[in-house]
């Protein structure tokens, strides 16, 4: 097929095979058998452009000759949000970088969506002020994309989300119309918060920041109960002061960093079950405060030089992939209250399996944690990565039992909409893509409805015997 893209320079835009390849995967790898049947992730162009006007120009052509468009920045999750699954154009919007644009009257910023969330921080605090609350992945996550994911991390416990934070966006419509949406705007801005990319391109945000806190105060505990740890992660989450942000992991969190080669703060062959680390920022006399809460909890405080070092980590929790050669995971929102009871049910999962599962999480908001347990997996060996595809719904299925629901949706995740969505939510959202985009032209195939082999009367029979297969095929590949 052959499409000229007017307006925009040659360079900005290829159709080189090799250039296109780099663009059909996203951070997971997936055995062909999955994909090649079902979906074209390779894109025939993918096309860089260098500012709002470009992009809009590109959608805006691709719209009309009913191109499919995929946006594109870091690509750093693995459920294949940005990866094409009708081929049509990548959009890769990696260069929209402009910014960061400070107001320090009005505590705003205007950030183009390429700029990450360590760069953006890190140039915010030499001015004096810092972001809210940055993704884990934030050396790598994108201001564009952190806002088209679920966009919860550090520092949400302390000021929410980031649609909490945002004034207004700049988005470019599935038709290539350029527009500003404010929360009085229709559309409002809170349709394109968590909509990945499928009813707007962000061209720019402009989100509210904080004073650079004038103190700040890490701290780690070690646990030998998992419920202990989880009555003191709950226990802090609804605490106040609150802590900029409360991170926990578990004995199999731990194990998977020793057998990569990390040192490990507390080690589970001495009966270490996991540990907390509990980050307070602000005013001194409110750390101090926060201080007095932690010292009353349970747990084991360790040095202040070791909860430093795990303070300069956190963003690096998936260096646990040395374990592998790679990781699969299950990635969910849990109730808070009920985190010592998933430990615990991952735990027995892990022993009677005889696979190591590593968890790790974050308390959000006083009633909601995010967990992410990671086990792992051998793509070169094809029917034991299936099989351990599948041991990821027996991880869900744990965590639906608590009230757990997935976290993400993208193409794989589709398969749990019924947990993800009620009814009534998953209607209002396909009747917001349909306004927008009636053609499905934009992130076609992403969170709305399954597509096959992921319709859950399949789907769902299928993982479970895969699951169930991937203890003995993964001692096999061993």
């Amino acid at each position: 097929m052959s499409v000229n893209w007017p307006g925009l320079p040659p360079e900005r835009v290829t159709a080189d095979p090799i250039e296109r390849r780099l663009y059909a995967r996203d951070l997971a790898p997936v055995p062909a058998i999955m994909v090649a049947p079902f979906f074209r992730t390779l894109p025939d162009w993918v096309a860089r452009p260098a500012d709002a006007a470009q992009t809009a120009a590109l959608i805006g052509h691709a719209a009309r000759e009913r191109v499919p468009v995929t946006p594109r920045a870091a690509a750093s999750t693995s459920y294949y949000n940005s990866v094409p699954l009708r081929a049509g154009l990548v959009l890769d919007v990696n260069d929209l970088r402009d910014g960061p644009d400070l107001d320090p009257a009005r505590q705003t910023v205007r950030v183009g969506p390429g700029l990450t969330w360590f760069d953006l921080d890190d140039q915010l605090r030499q001015r004096g002020f810092a972001v809210k609350a940055y993704p884990s992945s934030a050396v790598a996550a994108t201001v564009g994309g952190w806002i088209s994911m679920q966009g919860h991390g550090l520092g949400s416990l302390q000021y929410g989300g980031v649609g909490e934070h945002l004034v207004s966006l700049r988005v470019v419509l599935p038709n290539g119309e350029l527009v500003t949406v404010t929360r009085d705007t229709d559309p409002p801005l809170e349709w394109f918060v968590a909509a990945e990319g499928t009813l707007g391109v962000i061209v720019e945000a402009e989100l509210s920041v904080r004073r650079r806190p004038h103190a700040e105060a890490q701290h780690v505990r070690a646990y030998t109960s998992v419920a202990e740890l989880g009555a003191s992660v709950a226990a802090l989450a609804r605490s106040e002061p609150r802590p900029f942000t409360v991170f926990f992991g578990d004995a199999g969190y731990l194990d998977l960093l020793k057998q990569g080669g990390f040192h490990v703060p507390a080690d589970p062959a001495a009966g270490a079950r996991g540990l907390l680390m509990a980050a307070y920022e602000g005013e001194p006399d409110e750390i101090r405060r926060g201080q007095a809460v932690l010292a009353g909890l349970a747990g084991r405080e360790l040095p202040a030089d070791t909860a430093l070092d795990e303070w300069a980590l956190r963003l690096f929790h998936l260096r646990t992939k040395r374990a592998g050669p790679s990781l699969l995971a299950a990635e969910m929102w849990l109730p808070i209250e009920n985190v010592a009871s998933y430990l615990r049910d991952v735990a027995q999962l892990a022993a009677r399996t005889r696979v190591t599962i590593g968890t790790y999480g974050l308390a959000l908001t006083p009633a909601q944690a995010q967990v992410m347990s990671l086990y792992p997996a051998d793509e070169r060996h094809t029917a034991s990565y299936l099989a351990a595809i599948g041991f990821t719904k027996a991880l869900y299925d744990l965590g639906a039992r608590l009230g757990g629901r997935p976290y993400g949706v993208g193409l794989w995740n589709t398969a749990y909409l019924g947990r993800l969505f009620t009814g009534r939510q998953l209607a209002a959202l396909r009747a917001r893509k349909a306004r927008l985009d009636p053609a499905g032209l934009l992130n076609p195939g992403k969170l709305y409805a399954a597509s096959f082999p992921l319709w859950p009367i399949a789907f769902g029979p299928g993982a479970a015997v895969l699951g169930a297969a991937h203890p003995f095929l993964n001692r096999r590949a061993a």
